[in-house]
């Protein structure tokens, strides 16, 4: 039985390995950072002081991760988990890890280092 593989069939298809290999370098700066507080700060321009909830800490994740990306129509938002970040256009969805040191950023507040 012949079965097909998935082909792209848009423009925003073309596009996605840059797209998530660019989300991914930026998020590689923070899980290799010394001090991933200082490097979002400096990064965004702002502190951790309007951080509250965790919620706001994957908001700031995400800005960070796709600060200076054309994301070209895709969609990048939390996974259900906020463990990493999906990344969607259409019916298809990559997920991207954001690694220890990020993970323990959004649920406890503290940056960690390993």
């Amino acid at each position: 039985m012949y079965t097909t593989q998935p082909r792209p069939h848009s423009a925003a298809d073309l596009v996605l390995a840059p797209v998530v290999i660019s989300i991914e370098r930026n998020l590689a700066r923070l899980r290799d950072s010394s001090d991933l507080e200082f490097e979002l700060a400096l990064e965004l321009n702002d502190d951790a002081s309007f951080c509250a909830d965790e919620a706001d800490r994957v908001r700031r994740i995400l800005q960070f991760a796709t600060r200076n990306v054309d994301l070209h129509g895709w969609a990048v938002s939390p996974t259900f988990d906020m463990q990493g970040l999906a990344v969607s256009h259409g019916q298809y969805t990559i997920s991207i890890m954001f690694g220890k040191q990020v993970a323990n950023y959004i649920e406890y507040g503290v940056p960690t280092w390993p």
